[in-house]
């Protein structure tokens, strides 16, 4: 029989992890503070270096923290890096340069699915909402001409399921593209809805970010982070979630270490880990964090 001090040590693995390719946006909302770190974009170069360390330790990456992933030039490389390594990619975005990638988009064997933030259309007045949709529309109709990829367009700006009057416009233009009945009704309802194949509305409440700086609202709770996620930033600082933007608690540098396994053995990611499993939240950080309310109505309705 083998001695369990022989066995070799599983490796850990992410169901997603998040790449910031860039932390530079094309819009400014309310809901989306500014990150306080450099602007800068990740090159090429660094791409592949991140690829190679995480590639054994999950199979779905998603270009998304802070920042709209379509201003980085080199997104079609990545995707074909991504491909190399065998890896499934899911994009967060607001849309707005959906138009210059489309070819890519459609030619991708890579990209998995594309999540559009449509609740920014609200947070900035320069944007004519009709005209922003329809062009968001069409623009997905051409995608999915030759493409099965996965389209969700997000409402993440809720205070109540039941009342979605700031959203009454978006559902309205929704309803008259796709064809689909009393969408408005339906969604006070629904948070899901299918309006046609591989095409979906997800709704979801509004948020508040973490911020080291400001007042703590959990002393308790769990989280995905580090347990099925990590998130790498555009300077290349590994944090334990998506939401963790500024790097406030950071793991280690992809730039740095060797292998990934320094990070999650690390004694601060052992303890990170272990609290959440306990209901604990050991960070400073995670005690401002207003997603974590999310798990709680998660947990409730089990």
């Amino acid at each position: 029989m083998q001695n369990s001090e022989n066995k070799v040590k599983r490796r850990q693995k992410f169901l997603k992890v998040y790449i910031e390719i860039t932390n530079v946006c094309n819009l400014r909302c309310s809901f989306c503070p500014e990150p306080k770190k450099e602007k800068r974009f990740i090159s090429v170069e660094e791409f592949e270096n991140i690829i190679e360390k995480i590639c054994d330790y999950t199979d779905l990456v998603c270009f998304h923290i802070k920042g709209e992933p379509l201003l980085n030039q080199n997104l079609d490389k990545f995707l074909n890096i991504c491909e190399k390594y065998n890896l499934k990619v899911n994009i967060t975005t607001n849309g707005l340069l959906i138009e210059k990638w489309i070819d890519v988009f459609k030619k991708s064997n890579s990209l998995r699915q594309l999540n559009i933030s449509l609740h920014s259309v609200e947070q900035n007045e320069n944007i004519d909402e009709e005209k922003y949709l329809n062009y968001i529309f069409e623009n997905v109709e051409n995608i999915r001409e030759s493409s099965d990829i996965i389209i969700s367009y997000r409402l993440w700006n809720l205070n109540s399921l039941e009342n979605n009057k700031m959203n009454k416009k978006i559902l309205n233009e929704i309803e008259k593209f796709y064809k689909i009945k009393k969408i408005e009704k339906r969604a006070r309802k629904e948070k899901f809805i299918e309006l046609e194949s591989n095409v979906f509305l997800n709704q979801d409440y509004r948020f508040v970010w973490p911020d080291i700086t400001g007042k703590r609202i959990n002393e308790k709770g769990k989280c995905y982070g580090l347990r099925n996620q990590l998130g790498i930033l555009s300077d290349g600082t590994i944090v334990p979630c998506c939401l963790d933007s500024n790097g406030d608690i950071p793991l280690g540098n992809i730039f740095e270490i060797d292998s990934l396994e320094e990070v999650i053995n690390s004694k601060r990611s052992i303890n990170l880990v272990d609290g959440f499993k306990k209901c604990e939240l050991r960070e400073n950080l995670c005690k401002t964090c207003g997603f974590i309310k999310r798990f709680e109505v998660e947990e409730k309705k089990k």
